[in-house]
């Protein structure tokens, strides 16, 4: 309930003040266990990702987050598993482990930021960035389709002004992608060649994204910080009217 409270809410806000493009290669499936797999640019990544995915979905994210009482109800409710992102904690994680792999196997979707953080630049996966191990092994060991997603124009909202300027977003959600089956001869390159393909599905979205909207260097990602001190930053394409969905 207070999920799907909060996405109409959020759904709400982005269209009020931003002008959001999402661009479906394939539609996802309807039912069935799924591993959504996005690029993080910003804080304000997960609501936009949970408003513009059709399906629900049941977010892995920092500790950090629950450090917290009130913070840690709230992300509970809302069904969020917490990860200790630097493996500190072998307990923790084996606990995130089995409510992520109980969630596949109710046929919930995972959603996961691969890259461990918010990123830009050279460490992003954008840019051929190395993805945090455990992705595609938990899509392998548990046989669930990853479907990658990449969102740009989210950083820019961290300049208070772009909140009025109607800043457009975008939001590219790939064709899903079938793990090796669990009987392959040899897992061990199975699951090798599996990250490799990963790999290169982000920066190839990303370019989709570039030559479909024919966007410009100043629209890919930057740091809060480039955001904050560069206000007078104008969008390089214009961009009119509201939501807009396209699927191929």
């Amino acid at each position: 309930m207070l999920y799907f409270l909060c996405r109409q809410l959020t759904l709400i806000l982005f269209q009020l003040f931003c002008r959001v493009h999402v661009l479906f290669l394939e539609k996802p499936p309807k039912k069935g266990a799924l591993i959504v797999a996005s690029n993080h640019i910003s804080h304000f990544d997960p609501p936009l990702l949970s408003a513009f995915f059709p399906r629900p979905l049941t977010w892995v994210a920092m500790e950090e987050l629950f450090s917290h009482a009130w913070a840690a109800r709230f992300f509970s409710w809302l069904g969020v598993i917490s990860i200790d992102r630097f493996g500190k904690k072998s307990g923790s994680n084996r606990n995130a482990l089995k409510k992520m792999r109980t969630a596949l196997a109710v046929g919930k979707v995972l959603g996961i930021f691969p890259e461990g953080g918010i990123r830009s630049g050279a460490t992003s996966i954008l840019e051929r960035a190395p993805l945090k191990p455990g992705l595609a092994s938990l899509s392998f060991s548990n046989q669930t389709p990853i479907i990658p997603c990449v969102l740009l124009g989210s950083d820019r909202l961290y300049c208070k002004h772009a909140w009025f300027r109607r800043t457009p977003l975008w939001m590219i959600v790939g064709k899903g992608i079938i793990p090796p089956p669990l009987d392959v001869t040899n897992r061990e390159k199975a699951l090798h060649d599996f990250e490799k393909k990963l790999a290169t599905v982000f920066p190839a979205l990303q370019q989709e994204l570039r030559e479909r909207f024919q966007l410009c260097d100043d629209d890919l990602p930057k740091t809060a910080q480039e955001r904050i001190h560069h206000k007078d930053h104008k969008a390089a394409t214009p961009h009119t009217g509201n939501t807009k969905r396209f699927f191929l």
